[in-house]
C-alpha cells in the first residue's frame, strides 16, 4: 500500500458500503439492505479499493476507518440562519422575535444563528428572513428558503398588536414552519435530490409517510433508517424516527407484533443510556410503555415531553389516543382542538377529522359528531368510518331514511363490507365503548343489510 494519507472522499452509497462491510456482512446482505444488484456491490467495491488504494475487504475495512470514524465525529446538525431585516422601534415586534427563535431552539436539532444579510452559502440549510414594517400598521413578513437562496419554501405575514397573544402567535409561527420544512425536505428526498445532512431528510420523508399512514412506503422507509443508523448510531432522531415507523406499523397491522416491539425496546433503551434528557428518548420510552400496556408511564414521559416543548404534537397526539383508551374523552378532545387552533389549514384533514369525530360521538355530542362526519365524508367520499358515524348518528336521531340512503352509499363503495370490520376501525376506543358502538351499528344495519 503506497497511500499514506487514508483522508478520501466517499459518495453517500459507498460510505454506506463501507460502514455495512465493517460491520461484517457479505455482499448477498449488502444487496438485501440497500436493494442493489450484486454486480453494483462489486463496481462500489472496485471503486472503493482504488480510492484507496488497496487489494482486498480487509484492508479497505483498516483505512476506511479512519475516514467513518472522522465523519462519526462531526455530529450532524440543520444550520439555520435568521436573517432580521428592516428593524424597527416596537416593543412587541422584540418579543416576538425572541419568542419565535426560543420556540425553535426547543425541537433540539437545529444550530440556529443570527445574521443581518442572506448569505448565499452551500454549508447552511435553511434561510429564515423576517421583515418589519411599521406603516400602514406593524407587521412582520416571513419566508423560508433553502441555505443557497434558490428556493423558496413558505411565506408567512403576521400583524403585531398591543392584544396579540406574543406566545401562541409565535409558537404558531414555529410549529407551521417546522412542518414546512418537514414536507420540503420529504419531497426533496422522494425526487431522489443528494441533500445533506442526509439523515434530515431521510427523516423527513419518513414522518411525512407516516402521517399519510403509507403501508406502501414502510420498507423503504425502514431500510432507509437502518441504513443511516449503520454509519450514525447516536443519532437520536433517526431512532426516535424508526421507532415511530415500528410503532405505526404494529397500530395498523402491518407487521407481527412481538418482534418489532422487541426492536422498540432496543431502540429505546439504547437513546435513553445515550440521553435520558432528550425529548425523543422520552417519546420512544412512551411508546414503548403504550405498547407494553403502561399508560400511566406513558403519560408521564409524554407530559414531560410537552412541559419542554408544548409545540411538540407528536407527544399531544398519543397523549390523545391513551386518554382515549383510558375512557378520558374530554382530556382528549381538549388536545384535538388545541391542535386545530395551530394549524386552521388542517381543519379539514380527514386523519384529524376522523381522530375527533370518535371522541365526540362518546362524549354524545351528536350534533358535532355529524358535522365532523360530514365534512370527512366530502373530502373522502368513499371512506368507511366518516358514513358508519353518519349512519349512527342518523339512527339516534330516529332518521331512519337517511340511514339507508347511507348505507346504500357505503354497500356501493364497498360491497364486501362487514360489521366484523368495525372492530378494526375502533382500535383506539376503550375496549367496552367499542363494544357499544359495534352493538349500534348492528342495530343499524340489522333491519336492512343485503351483507348479513
Amino acid at each position: 500500500m503506497e497511500n499514506s494519507n487514508p483522508k478520501h472522499k466517499f459518495t453517500a452509497r459507498q460510505k454506506q458500503i463501507l460502514s455495512l462491510v465493517r460491520k461484517g456482512l457479505t455482499n448477498v446482505e449488502i444487496c438485501r439492505i440497500l436493494n442493489i444488484s450484486a454486480n453494483t456491490v462489486k463496481v462500489h467495491l472496485a471503486n472503493i479499493y482504488k480510492i484507496l488504494d488497496v487489494s482486498n475487504r480487509t484492508e479497505a475495512v483498516s483505512l476506511g476507518l479512519l475516514n467513518m470514524d472522522d465523519d462519526a465525529k462531526c455530529s450532524p446538525e440543520i444550520k439555520i440562519f435568521i436573517v432580521r431585516k428592516n428593524i424597527i422601534d416596537n416593543p412587541q415586534m422584540n418579543l416576538f422575535f425572541f419568542l419565535f427563535a426560543q420556540h425553535l431552539h426547543r425541537y433540539n436539532l437545529f444550530n440556529v444563528q443570527f445574521v443581518t444579510e442572506e448569505i448565499r452559502e452551500n454549508d447552511v440549510d435553511y434561510q429564515i428572513v423576517l421583515s418589519e414594517t411599521q406603516n400602514p400598521e406593524p407587521c412582520f413578513y416571513l419566508s423560508l428558503f433553502n441555505g443557497n437562496m434558490s428556493r423558496i419554501f413558505w411565506v408567512y405575514s403576521q400583524k403585531i398588536d398591543e392584544k396579540l397573544d406574543m406566545n401562541f402567535a409565535s409558537s404558531k409561527v414555529i410549529v407551521q414552519l417546522y412542518r414546512r420544512m418537514l414536507i420540503s425536505a420529504a419531497r426533496s428526498f422522494e425526487r431522489g435530490e443528494n441533500q445533506q445532512p442526509s439523515w434530515w431528510f431521510c427523516c423527513a420523508f419518513v414522518n411525512y409517510k407516516l402521517d399519510c399512514r403509507s403501508r406502501e412506503s414502510f420498507e423503504k422507509c425502514e431500510r432507509e433508517l437502518m441504513i443511516l443508523l449503520l454509519d450514525d448510531s447516536g443519532n437520536i432522531f433517526l431512532k426516535f424516527s424508526l421507532v415511530r415507523l415500528y410503532y405505526t406499523a404494529i397500530t395498523e397491522g402491518w407487521v407481527k407484533t412481538q418482534s418489532y416491539f422487541d426492536k422498540i425496546q432496543e431502540l429505546a433503551s439504547s437513546a435513553m443510556r445515550d440521553d435520558p434528557y432528550s425529548d425523543y428518548s422520552r417519546l420512544m420510552m412512551a411508546i414503548f410503555n403504550i405498547l407494553d400496556g403502561n399508560m400511566k408511564a406513558a403519560i408521564t414521559y409524554l407530559l414531560l415531553v410537552t412541559e419542554a416543548n408544548p409545540q411538540n404534537f407528536f407527544a399531544n397526539m398519543l397523549l390523545s389516543h391513551i386518554y382515549l383508551l383510558m375512557g378520558e374523552e374530554t382530556k382528549a378532545l381538549v388536545l384535538f382542538n388545541e391542535y386545530e387552533r395551530y394549524f386552521p389549514d388542517l381543519e379539514n384533514d380527514p386523519n384529524q377529522i376522523i381522530a375527533k369525530i370518535q371522541v365526540l360521538f362518546l362524549l354524545r355530542d351528536y350534533e358535532k359528531c355529524e358535522e365532523c362526519a360530514m365534512r370527512a365524508s366530502y373530502i373522502r367520499s368513499k371512506s368507511v368510518y366518516p358514513l358508519l358515524f353518519i349512519i349512527l348518528c342518523r339512527m339516534l336521531k330516529d332518521d331512519w331514511t337517511s340511514v339507508e340512503i347511507h348505507k346504500q352509499m357505503l354497500f356501493q363503495y364497498h360491497p364486501n363490507f362487514k360489521i366484523s370490520d368495525s372492530v378494526q376501525l375502533l382500535k383506539g376506543i376503550k375496549p367496552s365503548q367499542r363494544q357499544v358502538i359495534v352493538a349500534l351499528l348492528e342495530n343499524a344495519f340489522g333491519k336492512i343489510n343485503p351483507q348479513k
